[in-house]
């Protein structure tokens, strides 16, 4: 069954990171997004209501539900004027895509069958390499393998609407991409609609300097890249998530990228909703 195009129209919002007026987070005037995992249904327009009074313009979705159930979260997000895309991932499809092909089939079925209101925006996948467990022994194999994917996933899904990548900040390996020995992260941005950097720092300053060479490359490429930061908290030391300073520093901090990123086209995406819902004040 063919996938159902995006529109023009709906790309153009995309790309300008909302419709018009849409309220953006003070200072910011940039996309804003955020992942949705795990989130119990009754907790939902609590959440949702909080989305929509941050300025949340996208939210990354974690479902396997294509009912109404989720046709009725991705209509009452719209009426907000937020948009959801379809948030997956596993490490295994990198070397087995049989799980993602399942899903994209219930995607493809679901985009089809519902009205234009109730369809995701695209695809946001979180597929991390570093999480297989032979990822230190097989590191230069598994991430051409990702990189395979990665280009697979864009041609083979074409219609799927935005197909976005989450990635670390630290893809600097050399796989080969369409003959010619590249850079892990320039392929990866070269390939997907739009990349969102995991960089996990609790300072702009920080944020930026991790992501630099990323911010550089999409904006040769005038494509637009994702700034993220975390509010859960985290093993790997308080640097890393804004868990410790608080909502009012986090978006203090986050003001500041506007200075740091100069002309770039980014947006900022957080790390994850109910983390930042329950963040202190």
């Amino acid at each position: 069954m063919e996938i159902t195009a995006v529109s023009k129209t709906t790309a153009d919002a995309l790309r300008s990171g909302g419709k018009p007026g849409n309220p953006i987070l003070p200072g910011i005037n940039k996309p804003l997004g955020t992942w949705w995992w795990s989130v119990n249904k009754k907790d939902w327009d609590n959440y949702l209501n909080f989305a929509q009074q941050n300025g949340v313009t996208e939210i990354y979705f974690s479902t396997v539900d294509f009912s109404e159930t989720t046709a009725g979260f991705v209509d009452k997000a719209a009426s907000k004027g937020i948009r959801v895309f379809l948030l997956a991932g596993s490490y295994v499809w990198i070397s087995d895509r049989t799980g993602f092909i399942n899903l994209m089939s219930k995607y493809t079925q679901y985009q089809n069958t519902v009205s234009s209101s109730k369809r995701f925006a695209g695809i946001h996948l979180d597929v991390e390499p570093h999480q297989d467990p032979e990822f230190q022994q097989r590191r230069s194999e598994i991430m051409q393998q990702y990189i395979d994917f990665v280009v697979w996933v864009s041609s083979q899904y074409a219609a799927a609407g935005n197909i976005d990548f989450d990635i670390p900040f630290w893809l600097d390996d050399v796989v080969l991409y369409k003959g010619q020995n590249r850079l892990l992260y320039e392929a990866v941005i070269s390939e997907a609609t739009r990349v969102f950097i995991m960089s996990y720092r609790d300072t702009a300053a920080k944020m930026y300097e991790v992501s630099k060479e990323e911010i550089a490359f999409s904006t040769s490429l005038t494509k637009q890249i994702f700034l993220g930061a975390e509010t859960a908290p985290s093993a790997e030391g308080d640097v890393v998530s804004y868990a410790e300073e608080g909502k009012a520093y986090m978006y203090s901090e986050l003001q500041k990228l506007g200075t740091l990123c100069g002309n770039a086209d980014y947006g900022v995406s957080i790390h994850h909703i109910t983390s930042w819902y329950k963040l202190k004040n």
